[in-house]
């Protein structure tokens, strides 16, 4: 082999090995850029032993090697790489096909004055680039469907991708050694049927690519109408709630001024015993109805004080030591959603527990950039946490502030942490 073809080989495989690598941490979502040169290095080193040996079938031993790397060396699970390796081999093996049968035919068909080394390399620079530009339509267009490495649509592309991948490079013979002598047989018919086939193959490859990405965006949808059909029907309970407690309020404070008769009657007649009852008894009805709240954010305070109050008539003992530094850059929104969500599947669980055994604590603390919210109630029984959409949403902001949401749930006892993270250090008052 020229040493010009060699060295090419040598630099195109290295130049597919990092747009390959780069697809992948794209898709996966990870920062793992560092350990690019040395899977390049290694990459050039098998390349170079492999064409000077002239080993076929070693397409076969890349897609192994290259997920055990990324897992290995990147931390990438596995359930996000099936999806982005079978578009990547797929994709590979049309960029193979393609080469090996213009190569061929460019050599048996036409009369070249040299030995059709340059052209060789004009070729393959050529399909690599359509490769490169491929691969980067698809990050471009599909990374967000490619991302949902848990929806049973994306794994429905493996059966055709293999399928493609089978087809072309046994229907080939591009990983054994008698590749180029079959190659060399096709007539020009044979080699421009071989072409069109395969450019139908990579559309329907791509048809398909856009069919799953529009069902999963679809999904998608449904999902937030769920999500915000839950929403709504918990914001109706929430005014329900609301409204009882408003008419809780307005029948006490019309009934104040008989209340003031009364204790007023008590201390008149000297019967000061009854009288300190009686505004004990006043006392413990009007902290059932309001519990108080200062956090250093009035949104919140409202959304405590209610949720509290509720908790507090449903008899769970509650510890409320929630401050938000000034300044601490979160949205109101997104605070309460947080919130809110914490507070309703607590008071849910520590309603399924005896009344005695009843406890929410709920907490803040500051640590440099991140606030910290954290959240223990009592549950009847600890089980398997199930992630539901409350859940998800707080994991969705925690993740939006540069956060994370920690969840524990042992000896009757559940705890979750949420970490939001500010762009600078805020005090802690």
């Amino acid at each position: 082999m020229p040493v010009t073809l060699y060295l090419w080989w040598i630099l195109s495989n290295g130049i597919l090995s990092y747009a390959s690598l780069d697809f992948l941490l794209c898709v996966a979502e990870t920062d793992g850029r560092k350990h690019i040169p040395l899977f390049l290095a290694i990459n050039a080193v098998l390349t170079a032993g492999i064409t000077d040996l002239q080993i076929p079938g070693t397409f076969w031993l890349e897609i192994p090697w290259l997920m055990v790397y990324a897992v290995l060396f990147m931390q990438i699970q596995w359930a996000k790489l099936l999806t982005p390796i079978a578009i990547l081999f797929t994709l590979r093996t049309f960029l193979e096909g393609f080469t090996a049968v213009l190569t061929a035919y460019t050599a048996s068909h036409l009369n070249l004055s040299s030995d059709g080394t340059l052209v060789q390399i004009f070729l393959s620079l050529l399909l690599t680039i359509i490769f490169l530009l491929l691969l980067r339509f698809v990050q471009t267009r599909f990374v967000r469907s490619l991302q949902k490495s848990v929806s049973s649509y994306l794994y429905a592309l493996l059966l055709p991708c293999a399928l493609m991948v089978l087809t072309i490079r046994y229907g080939l013979r591009l990983d054994g050694s008698a590749v180029q002598p079959h190659l060399f047989s096709f007539h020009a018919g044979d080699s421009f049927t071989t072409v069109f086939l395969m450019i139908g193959a990579a559309i329907v490859f791509f048809i398909m690519l856009e069919i799953f990405s529009r069902v999963i965006r679809w999904t998608e949808q449904e999902t937030a109408v769920t999500l915000l059909t839950s929403q709504l029907a918990g914001q109706q309970i929430y005014m329900d709630e609301a409204k009882k407690r408003n008419e809780l309020y307005a029948s006490f404070q019309h009934d104040l001024k008989n209340h003031l008769l009364v204790l007023s009657g008590l201390i008149h007649q000297g019967n000061y015993e009854a009288a300190g009852q009686y505004a004990d008894k006043l006392h413990a009805s009007c902290h059932a109805l309001r519990f108080p709240v200062s956090t250093g954010n009035m949104v919140l305070d409202t959304l405590l004080s209610e949720k509290l109050s509720y908790a507090h008539r449903c008899k769970i003992h509650v510890v409320c030591q929630v401050r938000i530094p000034p300044g601490f850059p979160v949205d109101d929104m997104d605070l309460c959603v947080i919130v809110s969500n914490i507070l309703d599947n607590a008071i849910t669980a520590c309603t399924q527990v005896e009344p005695s055994k009843r406890v929410l604590h709920i907490s803040t603390n500051v640590r440099g950039n991140f606030l910290v919210l954290e959240s223990t109630n009592s549950v009847a029984v600890s089980r398997p946490i199930q992630a539901g959409i409350g859940l998800q949403n707080i994991k969705s902001i925690s993740k939006k502030y540069q956060g994370i949401t920690e969840l524990e749930d042992t000896d009757g006892t559940f705890r979750i942490r949420v970490l939001l993270c500010a762009q600078k250090k805020v005090g802690c008052t």
